[in-house]
């Protein structure tokens, strides 16, 4: 915003008239000041009301958020799931999960294959790892299952050793173990596979020592995980076999298996993250009408009578005066909104709960969702982007002319200053001319003066 404003008079004359110069000079200026003064009024009105804009902007920005947030309320977050024996698998679920139920049987949890370093001729005692390693080469070829990887150890330590491993890809996971005591130290390399796999073979080959398999003792043997899945596969046929403990059920529900025996699945929805953003709604909601109110009547704020405060009343109206088209939801006064007696918007938790457990399928149709441009939040979603979308939205659209005329005043404002202070320094300069003139001319008066008091008082004398 421009605080452009004119310099006062600074003429300085000599004359007696020179006050009465400086005063012409002084209201000159300020008559020329009259229009940039005006032009700087409107630009501080403007400001106050770009202030306000960026609030509402902000405020229905919050609102939009909030029915983003229902809309993913409604989805995948609204499902859970239950695990009937927690020692025997525990369960997750995402996008495109399903209500059901599932009896899980695991009659083989699996084991990773999990391979350690000895104490043959081959394998040198480690007493420090970040000193010493189980080989004096400084390369080596890791084989996982028929797959050759070569693994450089430039520090030379069973700590680099170990480190090198695990950043070569390869599906292992490398760690370091004192078999020994604390007072006689024995470190080994140890490796495990990171799939559950029966045809796990992991080697580490030490080709300055002829290729021989640093690796030499085996900890655990590699099984598959081995499962059924509501009685499928039934015997005699073999159950499900996978390399890895986390198994995919259905779409959506994902499974991770800890032991063996049997767990009962069960998937359903509630309503609680629902819960959660409609009460988070209702606090955006009324945010945003007491904001726009703000800017009503005859001591409103500085979008008092601006068109845009009409439109985002009527949008935030057209909001909660959705209908339903179908099912037995058909107001939102079904899933606990409604308005108090001072208009604001409120959430009964316990109305919304006692629909969703009547009908959660009615309640699901009634919100519907943004990507079917459906229900209450597909209808808001549409408003909410009338006045938040940053090409056509209202907000938007109305930031931009307010930016704009700010700019064009700044310039009208500038222009003018310029203006005034060359009309300025250009009177400065003329009454400066005239003053001078005066002054000469009342020099000249003076001595004329004295010389006519001097003869008259010769002629008085007799001279």
């Amino acid at each position: 915003m421009s605080t452009s404003s004119t310099s006062p008079a600074t003429f300085t004359g000599s004359s007696a008239f020179s006050a009465s110069l400086a005063q012409e000079i002084t209201n000159a200026v300020a008559n020329a000041s009259i229009p940039m003064n005006g032009l700087q009024a409107q630009q501080t009105v403007l400001q106050n009301q770009q202030t306000e804009l960026g609030t509402l902007s902000s405020d229905f920005s919050s609102l939009g958020n909030a029915i983003t947030a229902l809309d993913s309320s409604t989805g995948s977050s609204s499902y859970s799931a239950t695990v009937s024996n927690k020692a025997v698998a525990s369960a997750s679920v995402s996008t495109g999960v399903l209500a059901g139920s599932y009896t899980l049987d695991v009659t083989n949890p699996g084991s990773q294959d999990t391979v350690m370093s000895g104490t043959t001729e081959s394998e040198t005692t480690v007493t420090d790892p970040t000193q010493n390693n189980i080989s004096s080469s400084k390369s080596f070829t890791l084989v996982v299952n028929g797959v050759d990887t070569t693994i450089s150890d430039s520090a030379g330590t069973l700590d680099g050793l170990a480190s090198a491993i695990n950043s070569s890809g390869a599906n292992v996971q490398a760690t370091v173990v004192n078999v020994g005591s604390n007072t006689s130290p024995d470190y080994r390399l140890t490796v495990q596979s990171l799939d559950y796999n029966s045809s796990d073979n992991i080697q580490l080959l030490d080709p300055g020592n002829s290729n021989a398999n640093l690796l030499s003792v085996t900890l655990t043997a590699g099984a598959d995980v081995q499962y059924t899945v509501n009685g499928q596969p039934a015997s005699p046929n073999p159950p499900n076999q996978s390399t890895s403990r986390n198994l995919t059920l259905s779409p959506g529900l994902t499974v991770s298996v800890l032991g063996s025996g049997t767990a009962t699945i069960s998937v359903s929805q509630n309503g609680s993250s629902i819960e959660n953003a409609l009460s988070s709604f209702v606090t955006a909601y009324n945010s945003a009408m007491a904001e726009v109110n703000k800017n009503r009547g005859q001591n409103g704020g500085a979008l008092t009578g601006d068109s845009s405060i009409f439109s985002l009343s009527q949008a935030l109206n057209n909001i909660t005066n959705y209908q339903g088209s179908s099912g037995s939801i058909g107001a939102m006064n079904a899933i606990g909104l409604s308005f108090d007696t001072n208009g604001n918007l409120t959430f009964d938790p316990s109305t919304f709960e006692q629909s969703a457990s009547t009908n959660m399928t009615d309640v699901l149709s009634f919100l519907g969702s943004v990507s079917g441009d459906t229900g209450f939040i597909g209808s808001a979603n549409d408003i909410l982007t009338g006045i938040n979308d940053p090409t056509n939205g209202i907000l938007p659209q109305e930031t931009v002319t307010f930016s704009t005329e700010q700019t064009t005043l700044g310039t009208q404002i500038s222009t003018d200053q310029a203006n005034i202070t060359t009309l300025q320094q250009n009177l400065q300069n003329q009454m400066a001319a005239a003053d001078a003139a005066i002054s000469s001319l009342e020099q000249q008066a003076s001595y004329l003066q004295m010389m006519f008091q001097t003869e008259n008082a010769n002629a008085t004398l007799g001279f």
